[in-house]
């Protein structure tokens, strides 16, 4: 057990995990997740891909402790009462969030909300990126040669070197960024074998790597989650509020096109954003916006509902953090180490 976990099962058995969810009681929280997992792609990203077992994990301890399911818009005022409003976020739009999580979250009594990247939605295209990752991840480390491509990215590769495997995935991207969306399951295909990942261990027919489709987004709402602003682009740039604004009013006609209500709530791509933030999501008709930033919710001035913190749970946190997180007490333990002279930190995050 790490020296961080020893001390976090100590604190919880001298009573201080309980003592701090009675204190932040009337600070709500807001939980993030991405997909599900229909593979072996938790292994590869664990905080890309989510498990049900560990989403019910969760949801159980979080029932057993004096939680309860809130929307997003029951967390911009305190509780009032014993127990703690959480809600859960969903990024992306992965028909795996549509298979493992949503039914789960469901059937708990959660109406979470699915930030929908509308450009990878209306492709309907496997999300090139995180499926080329992941087959670099997955291919035999040896030496391999990759021909017939383009000329940037034949050659030979040593996949033992991580310099080597973060080489052909950056030549990779450069290339399928010129293939059309309908050719980028082929060239996925492709480019697995050349590097010795058999088609069916890439398993694209699973749709692990893709996102929902118009009907399941429908159903999905039907069923209580709401389908909110991720951006049309995956990408926020700070100082430039009128491309902000364009990005969010076209993801806005995308999700409004599907036949689904319009939509009001934003979450930063990649969780960057800037002091601007704001105006841009008023010129936007926004009225909130979620961060990467974990901590307690509250609402004290104008702005704060449009930098709302957020946990990102993950396969590669511990239930023990998971339960310090949620009770308060390691937001208490970030505001003391800010505290610290020179340790103060600006409030913009690094970019995922």
């Amino acid at each position: 057990m790490s020296l961080k976990k020893a001390v976090l099962t100590a604190a919880r058995s001298a009573g201080f995990f309980a003592l701090m969810r009675a204190v932040t009681r009337k600070r709500p929280r807001i939980l993030c997740y991405h997909g599900g997992n229909l593979g072996d792609e938790r292994e590869y990203n664990p905080k890309l891909f989510c498990t049900p077992q560990q989403l019910r994990e969760r949801l159980d301890w979080l029932r057993s402790h004096g939680f309860v399911p809130a929307t997003l818009d029951e967390t911009l005022k305190p509780g009032d009462g014993d127990r703690i409003p959480v809600a859960v976020t969903l990024d992306d739009g992965w028909y795996s969030s549509y298979h493992d999580l949503l039914p789960l979250l469901a059937e708990y009594g959660y109406r979470p909300v699915l930030y929908l990247h509308s450009e990878a939605y209306e492709q309907g295209a496997p999300i090139a990126g995180v499926a080329l990752r992941y087959l670099v991840w997955r291919a035999p480390r040896r030496q391999c040669h990759v021909n017939g491509f383009t000329q940037d990215l034949d050659g030979g590769y040593d996949l033992v070197r991580d310099a080597d495997r973060r080489m052909l995935v950056e030549r990779a991207e450069r290339w399928l960024r010129s293939v059309a969306p309908s050719d980028v399951e082929a060239a996925l295909v492709r480019l697995a074998e050349a590097v010795g990942v058999p088609a069916a261990t890439l398993d694209l027919a699973s749709r692990r790597f893709s996102y929902m489709t118009r009907d399941e987004l429908r159903q999905a709402a039907a069923n209580g989650c709401a389908i909110e602003l991720h951006g049309h682009v995956h990408s926020y740039e700070p100082g430039k509020l009128e491309i902000n604004r364009a990005n969010i009013e076209r993801c806005r006609e995308s999700i409004v096109a599907a036949g689904l209500p319009n939509p009001v709530h934003y979450c930063y791509p990649s969780g960057r954003f800037d002091p601007a933030a704001p105006a841009a999501m008023r010129a936007a008709g926004v009225r909130t916006a979620t961060t990467c930033l974990p901590g307690l919710v509250n609402i004290a001035g104008p702005d704060d509902a449009f930098f709302l913190p957020r946990f990102l749970d993950g396969g590669d946190v511990s239930m023990i953090e998971f339960e310090a997180e949620m009770s308060g007490v390691l937001a208490l333990v970030r505001k003391l180490a800010a505290m610290v002279p020179g340790r103060a930190g600006a409030r913009m995050p690094a970019v995922a």
